[in-house]
């Protein structure tokens, strides 16, 4: 993946944090939550909507965000991460330089 460069307006807003998530959908923990907007990633997997919804999709609310995009910064014991929405991802990378482009089979694409 290509590295990039944050604008300091943009690496500000985020929260970075150095134990990572604990990868459990849904999770209110300040540090499973999104970065940018604060709010949990995914529904929890024992929220009876699942129930009625056999295949994913990504255009449900249960589905959208289902898995976290992530950031990394800083090597070994000084490694921090970033979990993002989709869409709050998105409105980081509108403060880029350059046009990038989600692309579901093939991540970040320059």
């Amino acid at each position: 993946m290509a590295a990039f460069t944050l604008k300091p307006e943009a690496q500000y807003a985020i929260r970075w944090n150095s134990r990572g998530s604990c990868g459990e959908s849904g999770c209110k923990d300040p540090e499973c939550c999104c970065s940018l907007c604060g709010l949990p990633i995914g529904v929890s997997d024992d929220d009876a909507r699942w129930d009625e919804h056999d295949e994913w999709c990504s255009d449900c609310d249960l589905c959208r965000d289902r898995v976290p995009l992530i950031l990394f910064r800083g090597q070994g014991k000084d490694m921090e991460q970033a979990s993002f929405h989709q869409y709050c991802f998105e409105k980081l990378l509108a403060t880029m330089p350059k046009k990038f482009e989600l692309s579901p089979d093939r991540g970040l694409k320059l």
